[in-house]
């Protein structure tokens, strides 16, 4: 058997332990520590890590390292040094043989990759919804069309992207700060002071997306690098949240950044900085946040942006849902 080795935990995001199976006959041959089968052990990983070590079968091995990216990052390197070389392919069936069904197998990949709370307990139901209708494998599903809309539910999976787009200087970047728990963009009381575009894994609600904080935009920001930049995330984005200050009488977006917004994006309109003024425009959600780090109409906005995204209506759908079809491998 040809060796090889996969990352079965998500590469973009940092978890508490990662996953790393590896395809070998002699794990000790290449440095590793070679536990009897069905037992774990504790071992050194190439002087990158210290991680326990499964025997899955007599072929194959789990590496259990922390689930830092650049952990993952240089483990996967050290292999693939060692004549292991990486794939992104993997097959659900060989790594989950304890499954009853190619559509469970293909259930338990899907958890190890879903980046959404939600996602969990609807995947978990999916075997036994497409069993229900006589489906147990993949090409199976194809001749049954009354499934859930497979599109929406995908970014329980995959995270969708939110762009944050409004005027300079109007609190996107406090916003995603306050969203995310942690000081993620420099905040300042100077126009422009974001530069660069700002991503972040946010959960709104246990929908977790990827949050872009775009430079702030206007009239007087000339054609060039800045403007580019957020015309390529805002183009890519399936949720774009327009920041808007009580300053701003029209609400209106740059003309810019309003032509690339795809016709099915969704847009959420959010007041910022509500207890400096009433917005005079129509906003669809007003936030507060104050250096105490009082957060006033989060809950709102986060319930507006995840129902654009992800509604309530599909997450309630009781349909087969084509969970496959947008996982990558």
């Amino acid at each position: 058997m040809d060796a090889h080795h996969t990352v079965q935990t998500p590469r973009s995001a940092v978890g508490a332990i990662a996953m790393i199976r590896v395809v070998h006959d002699d794990p000790q041959a290449i440095g590793l520590i070679d536990p009897k089968m069905g037992s774990v052990r504790l071992g050194n990983l190439f002087d990158i890590d210290e991680g326990v070590i499964l025997r899955l079968d007599e072929h194959s091995i789990m590496l259990m390292p922390h689930g830092g990216i650049a952990i993952v990052r240089a483990i996967s390197q050290a292999l693939a040094e060692r004549g292991v070389e990486h794939r992104e392919c993997v097959e659900p069936c060989e790594i989950y043989r304890e499954a009853e069904s190619e559509v469970e197998a293909w259930m338990l990949y899907a958890l190890s990759q879903a980046s959404s709370p939600l996602a969990v307990d609807l995947l978990l139901d999916q075997p036994a919804r497409w069993a229900s209708v006589g489906v147990r494998l993949i090409h199976e599903a194809k001749k049954y069309k009354e499934t859930a809309d497979d599109n929406v539910l995908g970014r329980l999976i995959e995270p969708p992207i939110v762009a944050a787009v409004g005027r300079a200087n109007v609190g996107k970047s406090t916003l995603i700060n306050a969203l995310a728990g942690q000081q993620i963009a420099i905040v300042a009381d100077m126009p422009g002071t974001t530069r660069d575009h700002v991503g972040v894994l946010v959960d709104l609600g246990g929908l977790v997306v990827r949050w872009i904080d775009t430079p702030g935009i206007d009239e007087r920001i000339a054609d060039g690098e800045e403007i580019e930049l957020a015309r390529r995330i805002v183009a890519q984005a399936q949720c774009v949240v327009q920041c808007i200050d009580s300053n701003d009488d029209s609400g209106t977006l740059d003309d810019r950044l309003e032509s690339v917004i795809g016709a099915n994006v969704s847009r959420v309109r959010v007041g910022t900085r509500a207890d400096l003024g009433r917005h005079c425009c129509r906003i669809d959600a007003a936030v507060s946040i104050g250096e105490n780090g009082q957060m006033v109409g989060l809950e709102l906005l986060v319930s507006q942006i995840k129902e654009s995204l992800v509604p309530a209506s599909a997450l309630a759908d009781s349909r087969p849902w084509a969970f496959w079809s947008g996982i990558r491998v």
